[in-house]
């Protein structure tokens, strides 16, 4: 079959699960054209080579001191919607010449948009739509915003006909043709050898100058990735992003702390590394990660992180490591299962 497959090109979630997702593809003997940008542009070019990706103009979140800053997105976001309509029929051609039997999109919405006018049949894979096709159990002072965010994705994406859905936790599925799925957990993750260090690490995805002062009073070693140069101050020790030694790091930390974001999130309970969640704030996917981290028992919620929220997690470390060793950490072999029959459905 010839695919066309289309992601987010923000953060790091969509990449590296649809990485994974198009080699199964390939591997199966599909024609498989990637259509994205951003930062999933430049891993997955890495993976596949350029020839076989089409960047296309694509939507981003603009973030300030860990929380959405919505004018800026919408401001960013016009800007990138002028670029795809300036470049709608350079897109189009694109979309022709490969000339498609099916389109896969990982929350990208050009792709999902080109399929309905072209009238190819749309697969979603992402976790987004767990927000709208299943049921979100959260506290009412988080229902406003989750109700905003299930008329983005719904605006986003629309007439899929299959919906496969990754997560790290279960929810009641309320939509046709919706299947949930353990995460897809990359290759580099599962190449891991996992081992209890004496550090904790700290992934420094978004503004944590608030939790410098609290990390540097504890006993505990703890281990920084972020924007900045290798360096040592007491038990702090800072490094800078380099992704094979984040990997070595990971595989030995004893926890870790970083944003809410789901890949990580997944990552770690794959790894059965007890997790600190600090959700971004206004972004209600973060919010639902975390609080349903901390419900299963696999580490902690911090939406306004302070020196006892931090005790409490460190000292609760052998409950959460106890309470990891039965989770269901791994969905690539039943979601890529699932992928196949419904394009063997579609062939026919």
């Amino acid at each position: 079959m010839r695919i066309i497959y289309s992601l987010s090109g923000q953060g790091f979630g969509h990449s590296a699960r649809s990485k994974e997702t198009i080699k199964h593809l390939i591997d199966r003997g599909h024609e498989v054209r990637i259509f994205t940008y951003g930062q999933s542009l430049l891993l997955l070019e890495k993976h596949f080579g350029a020839d076989r990706i089409f960047e296309i103009p694509g939507l981003v979140l603009s973030y300030k001191k860990n929380k959405l800053v919505y004018w800026k997105t919408v401001w960013e976001n016009g800007k990138k919607v002028f670029c795809q309509a300036r470049d709608w029929k350079k897109i189009c051609r694109a979309f022709d010449d490969f000339q498609p039997d099916l389109v896969i999109t990982d929350f990208e919405p050009l792709g999902a948009r080109l399929a309905k006018r072209k009238n190819k049949p749309l697969i979603s894979i992402d976790n987004q739509h767990q927000l709208t096709k299943t049921e979100i159990d959260l506290p009412a002072k988080y229902q406003k915003d989750l109700l905003a965010d299930k008329l983005v994705i719904k605006s986003m994406i629309r007439g899929a006909r299959f919906y496969l859905i990754t997560s790290f936790f279960k929810t009641p599925i309320t939509g046709k043709n919706t299947f949930l799925f353990a995460p897809i957990i990359r290759q580099e993750i599962l190449d891991l050898k996992p081992a209890a260090g004496d550090y904790v690490l700290v992934y420094q995805g978004a503004d944590f100058d608030r939790l410098i002062p609290l990390l540097k009073n504890r006993p505990e070693k703890f281990v920084i990735f972020g924007p900045h140069q290798p360096s040592l101050d007491g038990n702090l020790t800072y490094r800078g992003f380099a992704v094979q030694e984040w990997l070595d790091y990971l595989a030995g930390a004893k926890a870790v702390i970083g944003t809410a974001g789901l890949s990580l999130i997944c990552e770690c309970i794959y790894l059965k590394k007890p997790y600190l969640a600090i959700p971004i704030g206004r972004q209600i996917e973060q919010t639902i990660n975390a609080e349903y981290l901390e419900r299963l028992g696999y580490g902690l919620a911090a939406h306004d992180l302070t020196k006892q929220k931090l005790a409490d997690f460190l000292e609760h470390l052998p409950e959460y490591e106890k309470n990891l060793a039965t989770a269901e950490a791994l969905g690539n072999e039943a979601l890529f299962a699932k992928l196949d029959e419904i394009i063997a459905e579609l062939k026919k």
